[in-house]
């Protein structure tokens, strides 16, 4: 939840664990296209599970953006002359440590403090859905 700067993890409906999170220093803005540094909203899911020496972010969760949805909006902003012709979508949005600094500061991923992380990555994995929202209220 972008605006509740809340990362939640539901199970059968119910909301098992909440986490503050910080997001790409644009804040609520949508993901337009690469370097605007806006956190993407969709749904999308963990293609990768990144720990040790794969991440300068303590630990991360790679996710699948940009996904075809993704593909089909950034198109059709490009055709419609909104983005300019040689900017890319962007990619490697992640959910990652590093967090807890009290504001956003990632270049559009969602940051959560590293204990937040070691919990997260207890529940969650490869695979697993993550939807991004505007607002969840």
């Amino acid at each position: 939840d972008k605006a509740a700067r809340s990362l939640r993890v539901y199970r059968r409906g119910s909301v098992v664990a909440r986490y503050p999170a910080e997001l790409g220093t644009a804040g609520l803005s949508p993901k337009r296209h690469a370097g605007d540094r806006a956190t993407p909203e969709g749904r999308y899911r963990v293609v990768k599970v990144k720990t040790g020496g794969s991440t300068k972010y303590y630990k991360a969760l790679l996710l699948d953006y940009p996904n075809a949805d993704d593909r089909r909006r950034f198109e059709a902003a490009k055709a419609a002359g909104e983005i300019p012709r040689r900017v890319g979508i962007g990619s490697l949005i992640e959910i990652h440590g590093h967090g807890g600094q009290g504001r956003d500061w990632t270049e559009g991923c969602v940051a959560l403090a590293d204990r937040h992380m070691d919990e997260l990555l207890e529940l969650v994995g490869h695979g697993t859905p993550v939807t991004i929202v505007g607002s969840a209220e």
